[in-house]
């Protein structure tokens, strides 16, 4: 029945089983891979050279640079990665992706493996079958089932491209030279959204002769360009960081593919001859791989100053006070690392919030180092105390949002319980500024006092509360499930209620002086109450 298809007919469900295929493989990979590398991500990706050696190790292991792409993405959006590590990883991945032309060229074409294609298939389809009942086999059948696939579907275009010089008058595209090659392997790429089966379509049509090693490889370099329209169109409406990272892509790949277009593709004959390669399928995947490497050496010692211009692009205020808003969530354990970065940052404003109320300076705080640093830049922003509430009330906002909608994905016990600790934490924040700024008025009050025993009172709240910041800080950085934490807060809780019996005890002593009382004793009761509860929900989470 196949036989009856035309050749584009059969090409093109060669092509279908080819991409549904890889997918099945990359689900299946990422079932086995996933975990290990998030956390090789976090962990290997300290210098320039390493993040592009990441790239490259993990897209040739994991054979899907659009799963290490929406990883890293997603990573970087979320302010684990810095830019320029996530733009190593990127480029590296660039490279790493070649490995699947030298397991096209030698699987699909140097082994004769059709004949354990539909076995492989049919095993992999068991073992999914069954997973419900053996765990671990469903990552493991995906894996077999979308091998066997991308094998099946590879040697049917093999074989439908195979006829294709007898349909095809090749002649009417040989006046046109390389260019055009390039703009058809281009353009393919980005319609059908896979370099690596734009590569396997060009190893097939050079195997079967529709194409010369040039020409070929002029396709192949398009391609890698027209590669990049994936994270181009995945960048649009995005976070700011996305479409960083969619130009830096963009960027380095038109550089390279043009560099290796005029100045290695002429060159081709004698860099075959160099490596001693006569096979034209492993010409091809050599040269791909080849203008890949020299692309990623050369640009690699200008990755730092290219992450700082790429940086300074695409910035808008909208990205800069609202980060959640575009935020990706498909990627759990990310989302939630940006969710941690803006209650960081609603940390610090709430607690520059009851600053202002008590006339606190940063260096009062006695905090060292980075948060030091966070909490200038925080204090330093000239907004009024309504405006800063209302942007801790947005940032809850946009938290809760994007929480909910992180609640659709598959999320670990552990990860829901983070999630379910994050949008507490955002409400006790919210509801600790709310209390402090509605009494900023009584604060003014006791302040300005002429009662010695009032603006002692206001001293003792402003020590106090001073003191309570900067433990409260310290801890906030804290594992939260750590011992010492905990024991901290306990402490941190038992000093509160000293506080508020202390304060309450020296307000009752001034109504039994007659010192206060009416309005001026229910104020000063009202003021000790807020502040307990302001501190207290701060710890209660």
């Amino acid at each position: 029945m196949l036989h009856s298809l035309t050749t584009p007919a059969m090409v093109a469900i060669g092509l279908v089983l080819f991409l549904f295929g890889m997918r099945q493989l990359e689900s299946g990979v990422r079932s086995f891979g996933y975990n290990t590398f998030k956390r090789w991500l976090t962990s290997s990706t300290a210098s320039p050279a390493g993040s592009a050696f990441m790239g490259v190790t993990v897209t040739a292991i994991l054979q899907s640079s659009s799963m290490v792409s929406l990883l890293v993405l997603a990573f970087a959006s979320a302010g684990a990665l810095p830019l320029y590590n996530a733009i190593g990883v990127l480029f590296g991945a660039n490279l790493g992706t070649t490995v699947t032309g030298w397991m096209v060229a030698t699987i699909g074409f140097k082994l004769s493996l059709n004949f354990f294609a539909l076995p492989m298939m049919a095993t992999g389809a068991l073992m999914q079958l069954l997973s419900s009942r053996l765990k671990g086999l469903l990552g493991l059948g995906m894996l077999l089932f979308g091998l066997g696939l991308i094998i099946f579907g590879l040697n049917i275009m093999k074989e439908a491209v195979a006829d294709l010089p007898g349909l095809v008058n090749l002649e009417a595209l040989q006046g046109y030279g390389p260019g055009l090659y390039f703009l058809v392997g281009a353009g393919l790429a980005a319609l059908i959204q896979s370099s690596s089966a734009t590569m396997m379509i060009t190893l097939a049509a050079l195997h079967a002769g529709v194409l010369d090693l040039s020409a070929a490889a002029a396709l192949v370099i398009g391609a890698d360009l027209g590669t990049t329209s994936t994270t181009v169109l995945g960048s649009i409406g995005g976070h700011c960081v996305k479409r960083q990272l969619a130009l830096a892509h963009f960027l380095f790949n038109a550089l390279v593919d043009l560099a290796a277009f005029f100045l290695l593709l002429p060159l081709l004959p004698q860099v075959m001859n160099f490596f001693a390669l006569q096979d034209p399928l492993y010409s091809l995947v050599a040269f791909h791989s080849l203008f890949n490497l020299l692309g990623l050496l050369l640009f690699l010692p200008f990755l730092k100053p290219f992450s700082r211009w790429i940086g300074r692009r695409f910035l808008s205020g909208a990205d800069l006070e609202r980060p959640l808003v575009g935020q990706p969530i498909t990627v759990p354990d990310a989302a939630l690392v940006a969710i941690d970065r803006v209650l960081v940052e609603m940390r610090l404003s709430a607690v520059v919030l009851g600053m202002h109320g008590f006339h606190l300076q940063p260096e009062q705080l006695q905090l060292s180092g980075a948060l030091q640093s966070e909490l200038d830049e925080s204090f330093e922003r000239r907004i009024n105390a309504e405006q800063r509430y209302l942007r801790i009330k947005q940032q809850e906002s946009d938290l809760l949002a994007f929480s909910f909608d992180l609640q659709a994905q598959a999320l670990t016990t552990e990860q829901v319980t983070r999630l379910e600790r994050q949008t507490r934490e955002s409400r006790a924040l919210v509801y600790s500024s709310k209390t402090l700024k509605d009494i900023r008025e009584d604060l003014v009050y006791m302040r300005h006092s002429p009662q010695p025993e009032v603006l002692a009172l206001y001293k003792e709240h402003r020590n106090f509360i001073k003191t309570f910041y900067r433990h409260y800080l310290q801890l906030s950085g804290a594992a939260a499930a750590s011992a010492a934490k905990r024991d901290a807060n306990e402490q941190l809780l038992r000093d509160i209620e000293n506080h508020y019996t202390n304060a309450n005890r020296a307000v009752h002593a001034m109504a039994s002086g007659d010192v206060v009382g009416g309005a001026e004793l229910s104020t000063m009761l009202n003021v000790n109450r807020e502040i307990h509860h302001s501190c207290k929900s701060l710890l209660l989470q």
